[in-house]
């Protein structure tokens, strides 16, 4: 499988695409011989959207960027490791297959519509069959409470 990157000033690799995903992807812990520390924009383009069963997030990658997971409809498995400090606006936005997302203690900031959402028909609204799995009193469990996310203590 093929990964586009950029090396950022701080000499770590920010996935930008996955230009031809398969239905399970192992997203690499380096690139060009540089630690994978962000996922980009829209890293699955339009028109293979649809391959995404599951992605897997090295240990290695501490931020997930804005609109990352976006319009990914079929994807049913997301595992985000210990390490991830930040999900921005939208990270992981109109995904409606992904029922159960936990989130790990280590994710302390937070973009608007960060996950449980999606867009349709004009608007952003809360899935209702989405469930956030976190620790308790973590900033993922207050994140849920705050946008009304239905959540399960592990």
């Amino acid at each position: 499988m093929k990964f586009e990157y950029r090396i950022n000033p701080q000499g770590c690799a920010a996935l930008t695409s996955i230009p031809n995903p398969e239905s399970v992807i192992h997203i690499p812990d380096t690139l060009g011989s540089c630690p994978v520390a962000e996922i980009g924009s829209d890293i699955i383009p339009m028109g293979v959207k649809s391959v995404a069963r599951e992605i897997i997030l090295p240990d290695t990658v501490t931020r997930i960027g804005v609109r990352a997971f976006n319009d990914l409809r079929y994807l049913k498995k997301l595992m985000i490791p210990e390490g991830v400090q930040s999900i921005e606006n939208f990270g992981i936005f109109t995904c409606p297959d992904l029922t159960e997302l936990y989130i790990p203690e280590s994710v302390t900031t937070f973009g608007d519509y960060a996950f449980g959402y999606m867009y349709e028909h004009g608007r952003a609204y809360r899935l209702n069959y989405f469930t956030l799995l976190c620790a308790e009193d973590s900033a993922a469990y207050h994140f849920a409470v705050q946008n009304k996310i239905k959540f399960r203590i592990v």
